[in-house]
């Protein structure tokens, strides 16, 4: 599997559940699906510890055609959140995203049935790998490569749920290089999409990052 379409496949899975504003919230299930509390998150990453997590529930919109967006898919239902140390006690110096440190992000999403979050992740390949550029409903996600920059990609392997993708890419910049630990999975109707991010070169836990995606996963229904 080419690197730079498998890391735009990614991308476009995370971004459509990422992209929508809280509001669009009246299509989506009776119980949205849930993320992590910001306590449950700082038991792997310390960093946290009484910080915040900004959340928000979105519809989630199905793969489109000829790099157009799909519809929102009737009774599915995404929740995303971002995870943040307390910035009024944290030392300014200490909010730099590093290996040590990352950013975290998580999204749940929740489909009627299995059958339907199957599709929804087949959809995406398939569209992704028509429209490379982010289209079929991805905002845009996972465009061109980066000028100037040197990339590169590693599997990160991992046995949770019915299905999963694991990677660690790297992107090294003139003036940024930073390094994302993106691991998905499948469980029956619920699908987690997790994210840790250094900007420091020195790459986050994968170990901490699995547990992450593990943590999401059991807290998704």
């Amino acid at each position: 599997m080419h690197r730079r379409w498998l890391s735009r496949a990614l991308i476009a899975l995370a971004v459509p559940a990422l992209i929508l504003p809280a509001a669009a919230t009246t299509a989506t299930a009776a119980a949205p699906a849930k993320v992590p509390t910001i306590d449950a998150v700082a038991g792997i990453y310390p960093h946290l510890a009484g910080g915040i997590a900004n959340a928000s529930s979105s519809k989630v919109i199905g793969p489109g055609k000829k790099c157009k967006p799909g519809k929102a898919i009737k009774g599915a239902s995404s929740t995303s959140a971002s995870y943040s140390p307390d910035y009024t006690t944290a030392d300014p110096s200490a909010l730099m995203p590093t290996g040590a440190t990352p950013m975290v992000t998580v999204t749940a999403m929740k489909f009627p049935n299995a059958k339907a979050a199957i599709a929804y992740l087949h959809g995406y390949q398939a569209s992704t790998k028509d429209c490379p550029g982010g289209g079929g409903g991805t905002g845009g996600g996972g465009g061109g490569s980066l000028p100037d920059c040197k990339t590169s990609m590693k599997k990160i392997k991992f046995t949770l749920g019915d299905e999963r993708w694991g990677y660690q890419t790297k992107a090294d910049c003139p003036e940024t290089s930073t390094v994302m630990n993106m691991l998905f999975a499948r469980k029956g109707k619920f699908i987690v999409y997790a994210n840790a991010m250094s900007m420091d070169a020195t790459a986050p836990s994968i170990p901490s990052s699995i547990d992450l995606t593990k943590l999401a996963l059991s807290t998704v229904g």
